[in-house]
């Protein structure tokens, strides 16, 4: 079982392969990947349901000044997608991960999703026609789930309901039928996808086993299972065929995509969104990751780390010319440590494109959508 500094050690490395470590700065030549679609690649996907923390969590791994509109400007075009792809909940990924991710997770999605349509009552029978329908009214262009209701309500004489279409909507994303489109104003849309490549599912779990781990080790072939939806059978049969390195550390097999990562630079302080990639696994089973005590509401804010380890949550609240973020920390902040929040604070700023105040206190009253 590894102790505290082995886990520090690791964490340290994981900072470095999830984009987290090291600042990058203009000229920098260590490459960003390519902005926005290449963060997204490197991670395999991104959790996504809440659009502006999850745009922080991409655009904080770019070459600064990194913004909210670099992030929208993707989705707009489509090189980055935002669909239900993992577990399942909305996640960003690149055209060309979308089929092999979405063959590896969608059987077992469908399992987990079957349950509670059959309490609904759901009519798998009708899918194939209704999904017609969608495809017909997307034939002009991206359209929100409202107008694609309302073309159902006219071609079958009655409005399905909103828990009925948005698991239509969800089957035809499983499907590969649609994913996400521009946003209007705030309001989210769909597009057609262009017809994917078929993929074997054996061949597509491993293709998300080496991505998961590219862009999130050294991990457990464990983590890879609660990151993809596999049972760990199947992760562990993936991540043995997807051509990574085994490393033994502590009694534990992590995996890389080659040599271990170098460590992020010691005092490394990053906030965190909420469900980003760097916990996006069954962190609570890491030993010694977790601190006695630590309130859960952090979870659901967003998380501060220092080289890699829980120190405490922030959250924020938007303003028409400020951004108020506040952190609640477990212990009294050294020196450098806050002066590396401060930084944090700037680069968050920056890319809301509003001036940030800093402060301590507790958190919860701020918002993360």
């Amino acid at each position: 079982m590894p102790t505290t500094s082995e886990v520090e050690g690791l964490q340290r490395a994981r900072l470095t392969s999830v984009g987290l470590g090291a600042l990058r700065t203009p000229g920098d030549d260590r490459a960003d990947d390519g902005a926005v679609p290449g963060v997204v690649a490197r991670l395999g996907a991104v959790q996504s349901q809440e659009l502006h923390s999850s745009a922080w969590g991409v655009a904080q791994r770019l070459t600064a000044p990194a913004t909210l509109e670099q992030v929208q400007a993707a989705l707009a075009d489509g090189s980055v997608l935002r669909t239900h792809i993992l577990r399942p909940t909305w996640h960003y990924v690149v055209p060309e991960d979308l089929a092999p991710l979405m063959t590896a997770t969608a059987p077992r999605i469908r399992r987990a999703m079957a349950s509670t349509e059959r309490s609904y009552g759901f009519d798998h029978a009708a899918l194939p026609r209704r999904h017609d329908v969608v495809v017909d009214a997307l034939a002009d262009g991206p359209l929100t789930r409202k107008e694609i209701g309302a073309a159902l309500a006219e071609a079958e004489g009655a409005p399905l309901d909103a828990w009925h279409l948005g698991q239509l909507m969800m089957h035809a994303e499983l499907d590969l039928i649609v994913a996400s489109g521009p946003m209007r104003g705030k309001q989210a849309t769909y597009r057609l996808l262009p017809e994917q490549r078929p993929w074997d599912e054996d061949a597509a779990r491993a293709h998300l086993a080496r991505v998961y781990v590219r862009g999130h080790g050294p991990c457990r072939a464990e983590d890879v299972a609660w990151w993809g939806t596999l049972t760990k059978t199947a992760a562990r049969a993936a991540v043995a065929d997807a051509g990574l390195t085994p490393h033994e550390i502590a009694g534990l097999t992590l995996w890389t995509d080659g040599d271990l990562p170098g460590p992020a630079p010691a005092g490394t302080v990053r906030l965190l969104s909420v469900y980003d990639e760097f916990f996006c696994h069954d962190f609570k089973s890491w030993p010694s990751l977790t601190r006695d005590g630590m309130p859960s509401r952090w979870l659901y804010t967003g998380l501060v780390v220092v080289d890699g380890m829980i120190a405490g949550g922030w959250s924020r609240v938007l303003k028409a010319q400020t951004v108020e973020l506040t952190v609640e920390l477990m212990d009294e902040p050294s020196a450098a440590v806050w002066s590396a929040l401060e930084a944090e604070a700037g680069r968050y700023g920056a890319f809301c494109g509003l001036e940030p105040t800093l402060a301590r206190g507790p958190v919860g009253k701020g918002t993360i959508g």
